[in-house]
């Protein structure tokens, strides 16, 4: 076990010591950042963009006070049909209409999505308010999650996973492999080098995921995701917590996240130990990348169908992305979760030791590209 950490120990520091590593994760958390904070700053330019936001009365004008009358473009409807009506067809952004059995105020606001946020604020107490096209909480849950989960997932495997082959070939290329492998066996240096790249891969997911939190609350998409959190909450079955819904959600995705990564490292740094040089990487690492990319736009394609992502959350290829997005929407229950983390273990499993033996195999091999089949023989 020591000399699997230090083959680790030696992986992780040669790739944080790398300019190449340093400038490339720094360019993701700062392209975490801004595609999390840009699009509410964004809203908040339009927002701000129109100088008075119109709005139409049906009621009594002078109880509402000229404060809240004189920052607003306000017009006077007669009756309350008429004021849902300019708010359903966009002649206004919303509409107050004079309510008795609307508590507190006797006022009620009308709004097509969500009420405008400055009418909102200029009124000291907060009124009833009733939306004519309330938004589908289910779409924004799943748009949020599949975002985070696929996304995430597919690019920080393909990176890294990537970069433990080339650093096989670059090894095998430079004869340093020789030296290793006289002081390791081969196995104990492919378990460190996945284990390395894991403990980069996995830091590099919690960067980006601070980072994306981190712009959300600086450009103000946090506050709007505050304002749906009752609505989700209902709709996922009266949780009203953002992190209640989303947290064990996203520690699900962690522990599948580590076996799939482990699973798909292997294979590719197994592959990559066929070939002698750099160029022939791509080739060998084809048959992995699509058995990632596949699943990725199955579960993007097919998120709304709930009968494919069932079997996609069971399909060790596919369960790290499809069954947290299955946890968040309700639609799994924790021992799903467990039986889909089984399937994917007993495959990483498999997929250590044919990763392993065609690593051993082939590792010392050089000229010709190594086929499949000598890979997998007995070692001589």
């Amino acid at each position: 076990m020591n000399k699997v950490w230090l083959v680790t120990k030696r992986e992780v520091m040669t790739q944080v010591s790398s300019r190449a590593f340093q400038i490339g994760s720094a360019i993701m958390v700062l392209l975490a950042f801004l595609g999390a904070m840009l699009p509410g700053m964004f809203a908040g330019k339009e927002d701000s963009a129109e100088e008075k936001t119109k709005i139409a009365v049906a009621g009594s004008v002078s109880d509402l006070g000229p404060v809240l009358l004189d920052g607003f473009d306000v017009s006077t409807v007669p009756d309350p049909a008429v004021a849902r009506a300019a708010v359903s067809d966009g002649s206004v952004a919303a509409a107050l209409i004079e309510d008795p059995t609307a508590e507190p105020l006797g006022w009620l606001i009308v709004a097509k999505t969500e009420p405008p946020d400055d009418l909102l604020a200029a009124l000291t107490v907060s009124p009833a308010v009733e939306l004519l096209e309330p938004p589908n909480v289910g779409m924004i849950v799943k748009a949020i999650a599949s975002m985070v989960f696929a996304v995430v997932f597919f690019m920080i495997v393909i990176m890294f996973g990537q970069t433990a082959a080339t650093n096989t070939v670059v090894e095998k290329q430079t004869r340093v492999i020789e030296i290793l492998l006289a002081a390791v066996p081969a196995r104990v240096l492919l378990a460190g080098k996945i284990l390395g790249n894991a403990v980069l891969a996995f830091a590099t997911v919690v960067a980006l995921l601070a980072a994306g939190v981190a712009g959300a609350l600086f450009g103000g998409l946090g506050e709007t995701l505050k304002n749906y959190q009752e609505q989700i909450g209902a709709a996922l079955g009266g949780e009203t917590s953002l992190l209640s819904m989303f947290g064990p959600a996203l520690a699900w995705f962690a522990v599948f996240f580590l076996v799939a990564f482990v699973m798909f490292s292997s294979l590719m740094a197994g592959s990559a130990a066929m070939v002698s040089r750099i160029e022939e990487v791509g080739s060998v690492l084809t048959p992995t990348i699509m058995l990632v990319m596949i699943p990725y736009f199955l579960v993007i394609f097919f998120q709304d169908n709930l009968t494919v992502m069932r079997w996609l959350s069971y399909i060790p290829f596919s369960s790290p992305i499809a069954m947290p997005l299955r946890l968040v929407i309700g639609d799994a229950v924790w021992w799903e979760a467990v039986v889909a983390l089984l399937i994917l273990t007993v495959t990483t499993l498999g997929s250590i030791y044919l990763g392993g033996r065609i690593y051993s195999n082939s590792i010392l091999r050089t000229g010709a590209r190594t086929k499949l089949q000598d890979a997998l023989k007995s070692a001589a």
